[in-house]
């Protein structure tokens, strides 16, 4: 029974995850809709998902709305790609001004970014922006596969040689202390080489560009028994490979201090930059697969996509309270929206990136590019697209995917 009821969760638990997918792409179509409306486009079809319609209208001015049966995807058409005859009408997508289909083609992924800025203020109002790292972090020991008497499992404590009762010399001034790490006290780590950590800038993306046998600069804080704060500089020497994957693996808490904000004008203050801080990491990682730093197993497609935002939920749902739960949802919609801005922003072809650079030719050149040739490589894009995708969804799911939870 509790297998059965598992599995109707789970369900549960990718259908909400497919749902917030759809939202974002409806967001992301309405941006193209919405300017085509305003800068007078003729819209031929606004459609949710793909495949068969379950739900089609037709205004009075000829223009379709419908939703699709398959729950991916959607499309905004202008009839843009229309080769077979010449299309007089003035206010068609071809005939429009440059800069005012350069508008129409930048909003759907601009839309996606507006939407991730609403997304982030109710998130940073949930959970706030400043993370710190807590060093009582618990990790399987490596040292336990080749060595039966060794610990189970290390803390980060431990690895960073910083223990029950251990000397930690740090420097603050030319002040040396000596710091006895009690059971029930919490010691975090507030910062990184100078970084501090929030959402987003933890040890991991800090540690990018330090290697093994470097110096590691750390702000640590903890609390004494009278509740005073005590933060203290503590440089790491010559830090071994251990220490080096036991901070980059480290989990975020929130600070001893409560550095967080609790109120919509101080999230809303830290939106804008978290927001353009989260398209800089997706740009870095895109970098990353390009130059071969992360391997295909680091990427996924739709599938992976619904999975990892599925489990993540299920996650928050069955071990959090509601505001911890409604701050993963919209931690996930944060991600997923910009990542969706970003990527329809590159000159792939079939994306908007790509046919904001045929328009931009254009209005460079004064005439297109032969329309059937621009086609045919829109074509060819959005094939080679989704077999990647496809690729990419199913090396994932070989790499990644554990199914246990179907049985």
């Amino acid at each position: 029974m509790s297998q059965v009821l598992s599995f109707f969760q789970t369900i549960g638990y990718l259908a909400l995850a497919i749902f917030l997918l759809m939202l974002m792409i409806t967001i992301h179509e309405f941006g193209h809709y919405i300017t085509a409306k305003i800068l007078k486009f003729k819209i031929y079809e606004f459609s949710i998902g793909m495949g068969k319609a379950i739900y089609k209208k037709t205004k009075k001015n000829g223009e379709i709305f419908a939703i699709r049966m398959i729950p991916v995807g959607g499309y905004c058409s202008f009839g843009e790609d229309n080769t077979d005859m010449p299309d007089t009408d003035p206010n068609s997508f071809n005939n429009k001004e440059p800069w005012k289909r350069l508008i129409v083609l930048f909003s759907g992924a601009f839309f996606n970014f507006l939407s991730a800025i609403v997304f982030a203020v109710i998130l940073l109002s949930l959970m706030g922006y400043s993370r710190v790292v807590n060093v009582g972090t618990t990790f399987m020991n490596k040292d336990h596969e080749t060595d039966a008497n060794a610990p189970e499992t290390i803390t980060l404590a431990e690895i960073l040689n910083i223990d029950n009762h251990a000397k930690v010399e740090t420097e603050s001034g030319n002040e040396e202390f000596t710091f006895v790490y009690e059971d029930d006290q919490k010691m975090l780590i507030e910062s990184v080489n100078g970084r501090s950590m929030n959402l987003f800038t933890w040890t991991s993306s800090i540690l990018e560009n330090t290697h093994v046998g470097d110096n590691v600069n750390f702000v640590v804080t903890w609390q004494n028994a009278d509740g005073s704060i005590v933060k203290k500089n503590v440089v790491l020497e010559n830090i071994s490979l251990r220490q080096w994957q036991a901070l980059s693996n480290a989990q975020a808490a929130i600070p001893l201090n409560d550095k967080v904000y609790h109120n919509v004008g101080g999230a809303m203050l830290k939106a804008v930059p978290f927001s353009f801080e989260v398209a800089g990491m997706i740009f870095r990682i895109l970098g990353q697969l390009i130059t071969g730093k992360l391997g295909m197993n680091a990427i996924g497609g739709t599938v992976a996509t619904v999975s990892v935002m599925g489990s993540s939920i299920g996650t928050a749902m069955s071990s959090a309270s509601a505001d911890v739960v409604l701050a993963q949802i919209f931690y996930l919609l944060t991600l997923i929206s910009i990542n969706l801005a970003v990527f329809n922003w590159l000159p792939i072809p079939s994306l908007d990136g790509a046919r904001m650079v045929f328009v931009i030719i254009e209005w460079i050149r004064g005439k297109p590019i032969n329309r059937e040739l621009e086609a045919r490589i829109h074509t060819v894009g959005i094939i080679c697209l989704l077999g990647f995708v496809v690729f990419a969804d199913v090396f994932w799911v070989i790499n990644n995917l554990s199914l246990h939870f179907l049985l």
